[in-house]
């Protein structure tokens, strides 16, 4: 199982400068990967675009782009510009993201999201595989041509947790992008059903990136409520509460992977057994160190990478 960082909600730097730096940062530290939430803040593929000119090794994704924000001509346009400027580095991670995201803050109206997913991944797909697309469907149009003549594989995954998001991960997309999910939830739910439909479409092994926050502490109370600071809203979304009874858990606090170096190393142990293909760690600080415990957590991450 690789080991990559995701920086969400908390722990982006506050310049670009400084988000290009922590890229190369985790490169230096031999991370797989460095994933990103594409969310009001820069825009992380221009992020990734700069970073891959000082990086030679580390993968690169968003989880997720925010569909609904861009016509899937765009999104294909920025994400194969970012593949060539990365030389193949790229992940596109895509989701609809939430009803109350998309029309209190988008102001637009969250229609049909598993359809949306569904034409809007064709259509990215056909432009990544071939440059070129002519498509009709019920929400989305699209012809046009790239002449871009550096082309590198670009995989495309999506934020499924839903059956139906999971079948279409599974048929078009490279794999899916979780948050919230736990290790029996991966197991019991989201592993089966994204790899029925991969193996029903003829696809390869699908990839499963499962982003949860970590801390490494030996104050599991203050953890937990650190955790309970920082995560209890995803709790109110009802993609991720549908996830949380899975595994039957109340809290977004209780996904997170929280204890000592022993404690942590078996529970991410736990999410290769699973079926996980990747974990993307959002580390975040506990106690009256936050530089320290941050320090602590990415050492252990660090020494673990390519032995689990």
């Amino acid at each position: 199982m690789k080991i990559g960082l995701f920086i969400g909600s908390i722990g982006s730097a506050g310049t670009v400068s400084g988000q290009v730096q922590q890229v190369l940062e985790a490169e230096r530290d031999g991370f797989d990967s460095f994933w990103a939430a594409h969310i009001m803040d820069a825009d992380i593929m221009t992020i990734f675009s700069m970073a891959g000119k000082i990086t030679t090794k580390i993968q690169m994704g968003t989880a997720v782009t925010p569909t609904f924000l861009r016509h899937p001509i765009a999104m294909a346009q920025q994400a194969i510009t970012t593949s060539s400027a990365t030389h193949g580095r790229f992940n596109l991670g895509m989701g609809v993201s939430h009803k109350p995201v998309v029309e209190n803050r988008f102001g637009m109206k969250f229609h049909r999201p598993a359809l949306h997913m569904q034409e809007y991944l064709e259509i990215v797909q056909a432009l990544a595989a071939k440059g070129s697309v002519d498509y009709e469907g019920e929400i989305f149009s699209a012809t046009t041509t790239f002449t871009l003549s550096e082309r590198h594989h670009l995989p495309v995954l999506i934020a499924a947790l839903g059956p139906r998001m999971l079948k279409t991960a599974g048929q078009i997309a490279d794999g899916t992008i979780t948050w919230m999910a736990g290790p029996e939830t991966v197991k019991t739910h989201i592993v089966p059903t994204i790899q029925k439909a991969a193996i029903e479409a003829g696809k390869d092994k699908p990839r499963i990136v499962v982003a949860l926050p970590l801390a490494v502490s030996d104050d599991k109370p203050a953890a937990f409520k650190q955790a309970s600071e920082h995560f209890e809203r995803y709790g109110d979304l009802p993609s991720y509460k549908a996830m949380l009874n899975i595994e039957g858990v109340e809290s977004p606090a209780e996904m997170a992977i929280i204890g000592n170096e022993a404690e942590v190393e078996e529970k991410l142990r736990g999410f290769a057994t699973a079926g996980a293909t990747e974990i993307a760690a959002q580390i975040y600080p506990v106690g009256l160190d936050p530089v320290a415990s941050v320090a602590r957590s990415r050492a252990l991450l660090k020494h673990l990478v390519g032995r689990i």
